[in-house]
C-alpha cells in the first residue's frame, strides 16, 4: 500500500495571529471550516499535493466531550503547559487497506456511520495525531472551480517531506514507527516541539522559521 501526504496541522491558541504571521511570509489561505461537534475550527493553506491546517478552539464543551477526548485535542491546544504534541499528519491511501493498525474515530462533523482511521493510539497525547484521509485528493487535481489558491511567495510548491521534532521521539507507537520505516514521515528528537515542512526537496536552500510565535519552519 502506498500513502501520500494529505495535510499537516498545528494546534494554535490564536488562529488569526498565526494567519497574519504566515500571510506576512507569503503563504495564502484558501479555506475556513468549523468542525461542528468536535469543538474546533481551522484555516488552511493549500500546496500542489497537500495542505497546512491551523487548528484552533471553537467550542470547549464539544472539545472536551467523550467522543473527542481520545484525540487529546484539549491537551494539544495547551501543549506548552501539558507537553502534548501540537501536531497532526494525515495521509491519503492510494489503494484499500492500511499498512498500520488504526482505530475508528466517529468524528461528529461527518455523516452518520462515517469514521476517520486514526493511527495514533487513543490518549497518546505526546505523539503527533496521525490518521488516514480516505476521501481527499491532491489540491492541484481539483477542478478549476473548486481549486484553492496554490501560489505562495510567487510560485507553486509541493510538500516533499515532513519532520516532527519532539522530546518523545524514542517512545512513539508501533503504527507511527511503521510510517517512519516506510519513509513517509520523520520523527526526530529535540528538546522542544517543532514541525519542519519541506517544499520542492529543498533544492533552493531557503529557510524560514516562524518561531517563537509558531513551532514551524519551512525549507525550500
Amino acid at each position: 500500500m502506498t500513502l501520500d501526504l494529505d495535510h499537516v496541522f498545528i494546534c494554535v491558541q490564536d488562529g488569526r495571529g498565526a494567519e497574519r504571521l504566515l500571510t506576512d511570509f507569503g503563504v495564502l489561505f484558501g479555506r475556513r471550516t468549523i468542525h461542528s461537534g468536535q469543538g474546533t475550527a481551522n484555516l488552511c493553506a493549500f500546496f500542489d499535493n497537500a495542505y497546512l491546517e491551523l487548528l484552533y478552539r471553537h467550542n470547549d464543551d464539544e472539545l472536551r466531550s467523550e467522543v473527542v477526548r481520545p484525540l487529546g485535542l484539549w491537551e494539544r491546544f495547551d501543549w506548552q503547559e501539558t507537553g502534548a504534541s501540537p501536531f497532526g499528519v494525515a495521509f491519503r491511501p492510494r489503494d484499500f487497506g492500511a499498512p498500520v493498525p488504526t482505530w475508528p474515530y466517529k468524528a461528529p462533523f461527518l455523516p452518520v456511520g462515517s469514521t476517520i482511521p486514526i493511527v495514533t493510539p487513543q490518549f497518546a497525547l505526546y505523539e503527533p495525531l496521525v490518521f488516514l484521509s480516505t476521501v481527499s485528493q491532491a489540491p492541484s487535481s481539483l477542478p478549476p472551480d473548486r481549486r484553492p489558491p496554490l501560489e505562495h511567495r510567487g510560485q507553486h510548491h509541493t510538500v516533499t517531506k515532513v519532520t516532527i521534532w519532539t522530546p518523545h521521539a524514542s517512545h512513539v507507537s508501533s503504527g507511527i514507527q511503521a510510517l517512519c520505516d516506510l519513509g513517509v514521515l520523520w520523527v526526530k528528537y529535540d528538546t522542544e516541539h517543532l514541525i519542519e515542512v519541506e517544499w520542492d526537496s529543498a533544492r533552493r536552500g531557503g529557510f524560514h522559521s516562524c518561531q517563537p510565535a509558531l513551532p514551524l519552519v519551512f525549507r525550500w
